[in-house]
């Protein structure tokens, strides 16, 4: 059958056409506008859950690159402290052993150590009850509580704290700080266990604890006097600044005039005792900064992969969502072009003939 041609149908035909041309000029047009592939889901379903997967990836990547430089921040702030707590109490130390040395017999003189080796510790404490932001570095995962603070024993002697609790008695309530964790997403794939627990490996612990720092509770203690003779004191504290505090309290008790101490030969064993143990906590302290610092030292170099990935993300992303300029110009100049052939063309067409009013 023989499609009859008339004015009127070839005006449907054409107006047709024509608003075909004008959408699609508004549609390359808005693309270059808002140098965007696709405005909506519907647009480009494929190119669209592609591209949200992508961005769901890209804002994990700078949520963890977050994480790492708050982390970075910290570590660094704790790694300072612990320099200067470090250098304060070697330069106390020092001191102490020329104040040991030139004074050693006189009352007057172990008053002073007394006074240096008590201050030590009491700076000692200052520093290790520095904040990062509002929450304090080595509280463990209570940023909330302070760390370090002086109280009392039964006896009316100076003893340290540790939230409250002495640190030379080791109880579970104390143990447990040590096994504190607060993770955090650093993009190492934080994941869960098949019982719902976080694997560790997967996350990384940002809490730091002042007791696996500077040591907790007591012990027998060995050492070599300087006769070569190997003595045993019992009961010697494990924490440094305790160590500071004690033999700081024991020389500050001395006779303002003979210099005698209250127990003797005593006390002189344990601030023998007491001298040994200060070097080694210097030195497990120097152990534990190293430690710190090769953390911070991962952390950063994370920080350094993860900003990579943000960047090739966001590539893929510009690739996918964005237009290519040079190629979107072109398709809508083809475009104004087609319309503006389109409108042309209807200024040619043909008046109604006289088969269009028969019926």
């Amino acid at each position: 059958m023989v499609r009859r041609v008339t004015t009127n149908g070839m005006m449907m035909s054409y107006k047709a056409n024509l608003m075909s041309s004008y959408k699609m000029l508004g549609q390359i047009s808005e693309k270059v506008t808002t140098q965007r592939n696709f405005n909506s889901y519907a647009e480009s379903p494929a190119k669209a859950s592609q591209a949200f997967q992508l961005r769901r990836e890209r804002w994990n990547t700078e949520t963890q690159i977050t994480n790492s430089k708050y982390v970075t921040h910290k570590f660094q702030q704790a790694w300072n402290c612990m320099e200067n707590l470090y250098q304060d109490l070697g330069n106390s130390k020092v001191k102490y052993s020329d104040l040991l040395a030139q004074n050693g017999t006189q009352g007057s003189g172990r008053k002073a150590l007394g006074d240096v080796i008590l201050g030590a510790a009491d700076a000692a404490v200052q520093t290790l009850n520095s904040k990062f932001g509002e929450r304090f570095i080595f509280s463990g995962a209570d940023g909330d509580t302070v760390p370090f603070s002086w109280g009392e024993n039964a006896n009316g002697d100076r003893i340290l704290l540790y939230r409250g609790m002495p640190v030379d008695e080791v109880t579970p309530e104390l143990e447990a700080t040590l096994k504190e964790t607060t993770y955090v997403d650093l993009g190492m794939g934080m994941s869960e266990n098949n019982n719902g627990e976080l694997i560790s490996s997967s996350a990384f612990n940002t809490a730091i604890t002042g007791l696996d720092i500077l040591g907790y509770g007591k012990s027998d203690y060995t050492y070599t006097d300087k006769a070569g003779n190997q003595k045993v004191v019992k009961d010697v504290p494990n924490n440094l600044v305790s160590v500071f505090n004690e033999l700081g309290s024991i020389w500050a008790q001395a006779d303002p005039d003979s210099g005698a101490l209250p127990n003797g030969e005593e006390d002189m064993a344990r601030i023998e005792a007491l001298e040994h143990k200060l070097q080694e906590g210097l030195d497990q302290l120097h152990e534990r900064y190293v430690t710190l610092d090769t953390q911070a030292a991962f952390v950063k170099t994370n920080q350094t992969r993860l900003e990579g990935l943000d960047d090739t993300l966001n590539e893929q992303i510009v690739d996918m969502e964005d237009i290519d300029p040079a190629d979107a110009i072109t398709s809508l100049m083809w475009a104004q072009y087609s319309y503006n052939a389109a409108l042309r063309i209807g200024t040619n067409l043909l008046s109604q003939s006289l088969i269009d009013y028969m019926n």
